[in-house]
Order: structure tokens, then C-alpha cells, then sequence
């Protein structure tokens, strides 16, 4: 039988091992200029287990989290489906839930579904990233969009929205399909869309720093971005990764279809050949406001096996679970990135480009974390992860990154 000083030895050993682990981590992060400013959490169905803060951006910070506010809707939408007094699945047409939808066969609209809308293949394309032109979810302080209410902005998306092939066929990026779930939601749950958010979310994990912004501060607008506007903090998006992680904020059932490859759910989706959805490619696949993820490789079984689901932000926030090994992690950032002139002229550098420079040049990071990450956790590989880097031309404008 072991003594219990034996047993102290090694139990003290074992968290100096864990703590030099960690170190390895922290060490990259502080040392990856592209980010003066980030924090970084990780944990398992535990808990959080580690911590680090370099610079100003502290898990405190309240930051607007663009492109990674799409999940945490999601998560809220889930709970809504999830709820037995709420009717309403995935597979709900939202021609059931507004009786203005058209339900003519003959008219594409009338075949989406809230999983068509979640996994951005309602047949909505578009080359641009946000509204698409739709005036109920313009952003800009001179607009009142956030303040009118939900279903008109789901009926001007219906009128007025690039309709252009049938659901299921076509994924492409942008706000308009989460805008129109939030608001079958809201109308299937019989509750303002910030009530919804509240209930199944924001409330339901404690998520008290945490609230999609309107066009003039509102914090509780009728008709928030969903897609765009989540202002949060490091700590209430740890609340939420650790509640999907474990389960409490769905069924096993609902998460395991919300983190199914749409790919695979549409076996002939393609991908809108625009340059914008073209380039989002370098993410991997897509679930339900998740990517799949597979950065900078080509889609294959690796990747589908790995079971890595993440939300990477336009400002470069970079949150993700492994569901394969059991643990979550974050990123916590908010980079806005220039460019100097002269670099913006030699590689003919487009607006769009430098938008998506912020979590292109967080991946590097963001993969080179993975080994000492699980190492620390106590799930690392004897086989070390492949290293994918940059495009020579991306690895030029990371650089030279204002």
C-alpha cells in the first residue's frame, strides 16, 4: 500500500508537471506579436483549468464579438427547440410558423426549414458578409433597423432577399438565415426575440455582461443582429462553451445534429462561388453557426474524425470545442487590423480582404496551441498535430499588419 507521503509526492509532482505544461502554453501566446492584447481559457467537462491574460484585454473586457456572435444565437434557438412547450424542431418550415409565408411547392421559399436557416443553406446567396442590402439589419448608427420589429424584418428578408436556388444545394455566409431563425423562433416561442436570448442563454448560464447591441446602444432591441452584434466577455463565453461541452444547454441529441457537417445533411451542397464564400473555405466545413473545422487543408476524413467545432470572429476571437477528446478553448480577442499603403497596392488588397486578416493570422496561433493545449489536458497525441501554415501572401500581410 502506498505511504501518504508517497502519495503527496506524487500528487505534488504531478501539478508541477501540469503547471510547467501550461507554461508552454502561455509562453506562445506571449509571444505572438500579431496579438498584443488576448486572453486564453481552456478546460474540460470539469471546469475551466487554465487561464492567461496578456495585455489590456482581460476576461472582464466587454468586446463586440462580430462573426462569433452566430453560435451563442444559435445556442439560444436550440433552447427553444429543445423546449416541449415550444413547436418547433429543425425540421419546422418556417411557412409553419408565419402564415404569410408562401407554401406553393412551386416557390423554393416555401421548403426552408429552421436547419436550412442554421446551417446557411436556405438558398439565400450572397458575395456580401453581412445584410446583403436588407435595411432591417443595416448596422450603421443612422439607421433605427434594431428597433423595428422582428417579423417585419423577416418579412422584407422574404420580399426582398437574394432567393436564388433551392435550400439545401447552395451554403453561403451572412446574416440573413440567422436573422430569419431568431425570428421563426421568437414567433414559434410566442416571445420578443431579447426575451428569447435571455431564457434559453444569456439567463439560463448566467451570462450577465453579455447582450446583442442595437444601432444606438439598446440592449434589448427588438430586432438585434444576431449574426453580428453579441457584446460579451471572455468569462460569460466560457459559461456557455463549458455548458455545450456538457450538455446543459441541449440534448446530446440536439447538439450531436447541430454539430453534423451540413455536407453531410445535404450530400449535393455546394459552396457559393463567390470570392467571399470561396475564401471562407480555408475554415473547413460548416454545422448549424459552426464551422467543422479543417483550416488550411483540403475536407477530409482527418478532419470529419477530430470532431473540432469552432466559431472564429471577424476580429479574430477564436472559440472552439474538441467533442473527439473532451475539452473547449478560447481565444479571447479583439484585433482590428490596417494595412499600410504600399502594401495595400502591391498585393492589390480589397476592403473584404483585410476584414478576414483578423482570425486568418489568429490561426497560426490557434493550431500551434493544439499539442501543448492537450498535453496539459492529459488527452495529447504521440502523433504531433500537422502544422498548415499561412499562404506565403497572407503570412506577407500578417506581417506588415497594423
Amino acid at each position: 500500500m502506498m505511504s501518504l507521503s508517497k502519495h503527496f509526492l506524487l500528487c505534488l509532482a504531478s501539478g508541477v508537471a501540469a503547471s510547467s505544461d501550461w507554461e508552454a502554453v502561455d509562453a506562445l501566446i506571449e509571444k505572438y506579436k500579431f496579438l498584443p492584447n488576448v486572453s486564453f481559457t481552456a478546460g474540460d467537462t470539469t471546469g475551466r483549468l487554465h487561464t492567461f491574460v496578456k495585455g489590456k484585454l482581460d476576461m472582464k473586457t466587454q468586446i463586440i464579438l462580430a462573426s462569433s456572435s452566430k453560435f451563442p444565437a444559435a445556442v439560444a434557438i436550440m433552447g427553444a427547440v429543445a423546449d416541449p412547450a415550444v413547436p418547433l424542431t429543425f425540421d419546422t418550415r418556417i411557412s409553419d410558423v408565419f402564415d404569410w409565408w408562401s407554401s406553393d411547392p412551386k416557390d423554393n421559399r416555401s421548403l426552408v426549414t429552421l436547419r436550412h436557416l442554421l446551417t446557411f443553406t436556405s438558398g439565400l446567396v450572397s458575395a456580401d458578409f453581412g445584410s446583403c442590402g436588407i435595411k432591417c439589419l443595416d448596422t450603421t448608427p443612422a439607421s433605427h433597423a434594431s428597433e423595428l420589429p422582428i417579423e417585419a424584418c423577416a418579412v422584407e428578408i422574404y420580399e426582398y432577399g437574394p432567393w436564388a436556388v433551392k435550400p439545401g444545394t447552395v451554403w453561403s455566409y451572412h446574416s440573413l438565415h440567422l436573422q430569419l431563425a431568431g425570428a421563426m423562433a421568437a414567433k414559434a416561442a410566442g416571445m420578443p426575440l431579447p426575451d428569447l436570448l435571455h431564457k434559453y442563454l444569456l439567463d439560463k448560464l448566467g451570462m450577465t455582461s453579455s447582450h446583442w447591441i442595437g444601432n444606438h446602444g439598446g440592449v434589448r432591441d427588438p430586432n438585434p443582429h444576431l449574426a453580428a452584434a453579441l457584446v460579451s466577455t471572455g468569462e460569460d463565453y466560457d459559461k456557455m462553451l463549458q455548458a455545450v461541452l456538457t450538455y446543459k444547454v441541449a440534448s446530446k441529441e440536439l447538439l450531436d445534429q447541430a454539430e453534423t457537417d451540413a455536407y453531410r445533411t445535404y450530400p449535393n451542397l455546394t459552396t457559393a462561388r463567390d470570392p467571399k464564400d470561396v475564401g471562407l473555405e480555408f475554415y473547413g466545413h460548416y454545422s448549424m453557426c459552426l464551422y467543422y473545422e479543417c483550416v488550411g487543408q483540403p475536407w477530409g476524413p482527418k478532419c470529419e474524425k477530430a470532431g473540432v467545432h469552432a466559431d472564429p470572429g471577424y476580429f479574430g476571437y477564436w472559440p472552439l470545442i474538441n467533442r473527439q477528446k473532451g475539452y473547449y478553448m478560447q481565444l479571447v480577442v479583439e484585433r482590428h487590423v490596417s494595412l499600410p499603403p504600399d502594401i495595400i497596392k502591391k498585393y492589390n488588397v480589397t476592403t473584404a480582404m483585410i476584414g478576414a486578416l483578423s482570425a486568418q493570422c489568429v490561426s497560426p496561433l490557434r493550431f500551434n496551441l493544439t499539442d501543448p493545449v492537450e498535453k496539459a489536458l492529459g488527452v495529447g497525441s504521440s502523433t504531433p498535430t500537422p502544422y498548415h501554415p499561412l499562404p506565403p501572401e497572407l503570412q506577407v500581410l500578417c506581417a506588415a499588419a497594423l
